[in-house]
């Protein structure tokens, strides 16, 4: 009795017998790939090295040497982790994660002035967006005074302390906010990152229109849950309160009490 040569197919089960037979029996292959395709260049690299180098720690993207400082930044924006539930997690945990803080104008109105001698300035010093307000003349603008959401205003009246690291002033934030939140829009890209840690009411009387505000996105995650004021600088003028300099929001319209506040 001759012995029957086995086929490799006896030894494979059943169940992945079945998986196998929806494999196309044509495939895509790749016949040559580019020397240079996926390497980065010198002045990715250079960007990546210098991003690093720093720990992480704020840096200016107006300060960035080439175009890949603010890409590379925008990539990792893009792929940060995050959970805004929480469950079933420690406290000491729960206490670091993203917290969203609201302010209304009328607080917001208080960090549009120029610091004080207890007060930091925006830590973009003469780039600031307060010396680029169109409706003041050249040379005319000001620094203002750095943004503190309400928590670190606390902690700044109780304690005179202010967070380690000079922060920007509310016109910069804005300015920020718009332009990460309009790439991601624009790019179609969606992001599990929070790109402001404040929020305004809109939609409420005494506060900002919707349709002066970045509103969060049906259709994808550009970082915002909640609306933010959208940053115009024909939206402000300037005026001496006491000596002291302020821009107010004079483009920034009032919602009527039929408006319907924004709620998410």
């Amino acid at each position: 009795m001759s012995k029957r040569t086995r086929s490799g197919s006896e030894d494979i089960p059943s169940i992945v017998s079945e998986l196998l037979r929806e494999v196309p029996k044509q495939t895509q292959t790749i016949l040559l790939v580019d020397d240079s395709y996926l390497k980065s260049t010198a002045s990715q690299v250079e960007a990546e090295t210098a991003f690093l180098d720093r720990g992480n720690s704020y840096k200016n993207l107006n300060n960035a040497k080439n175009c890949f400082d603010y890409a590379f930044l925008r990539k990792l924006l893009a792929k940060a982790p995050l959970d805004s539930l929480y469950i079933n997690r420690k406290s000491s945990a729960v206490n670091y994660r993203p917290v969203v803080e609201a302010v209304n104008r009328e607080y917001e109105e208080e960090f549009l002035r120029e610091p004080k001698s207890n007060e930091r300035a925006c830590v973009k010093g003469k780039s600031c967006e307060g010396h680029c307000i169109s409706t003041v003349e050249p040379g005319k603008g000001f620094t203002l005074r750095e943004f503190l959401i309400p928590s670190q205003y606390k902690k700044f009246l109780e304690t005179d302390t202010l967070p380690v690291n000079q922060q920007l002033c509310l016109m910069c934030r804005r300015a920020a906010v718009a332009k990460m939140y309009i790439s991601f829009r624009s790019d179609a890209v969606n992001t599990n990152a929070l790109i402001s840690d404040y929020r305004n009411y809109a939609g409420v009387v005494g506060e900002y229109t919707l349709n002066q505000c970045l509103l969060p996105s049906s259709s994808s995650n550009v970082g915002l849950f909640d609306p933010v004021a959208l940053h115009v600088r024909k939206w402000y003028n300037i005026e001496r309160v006491g000596g002291i300099r302020y821009y107010r929001q004079t483009g920034y319209n009032y919602p009527d009490n039929s408006s319907v506040p924004f709620f998410q």
